[in-house]
């Protein structure tokens, strides 16, 4: 059983998602950014999200997330990737798909 917020949650619901395909649940050229208000720091200190995914850019903190390859597809993507993430949409100053620079392919 996995937690029912926060990345764990997140990452294994796509995953589950894409477990019955010959597919990488992965999109490797696209991330989730999601830049949210240090007015929730204890909200975030409580999802655990790891040091690599999130950091702290310019008074904000700034997640950075895997997108599964197919996210175009879904419906609603970026509204079930907040309630899996477990952020409610009031703690944003913006979300975006950005280029990924991971060079981990």
């Amino acid at each position: 059983m996995f937690s029912t917020k926060g990345y764990k949650a997140y990452k294994q619901h796509w995953e589950d998602q894409a477990g019955f395909m010959d597919k990488t649940p992965w999109d490797q050229l696209k991330i989730l950014k999601l830049t949210i208000s240090t007015d929730f720091d204890d909200n975030l200190k409580e999802l655990q999200f790891s040091n690599h995914s999130l950091k702290k850019e310019n008074g904000k903190h700034t997640l950075r997330v895997k997108v599964p390859y197919n996210y175009s597809e879904l419906d609603d993507f970026e509204s079930k990737s907040l309630e899996l993430l477990g952020i409610q949409e009031n703690w944003l100053t913006d979300i975006s798909l950005e280029n990924s620079r991971c060079s981990n392919r």
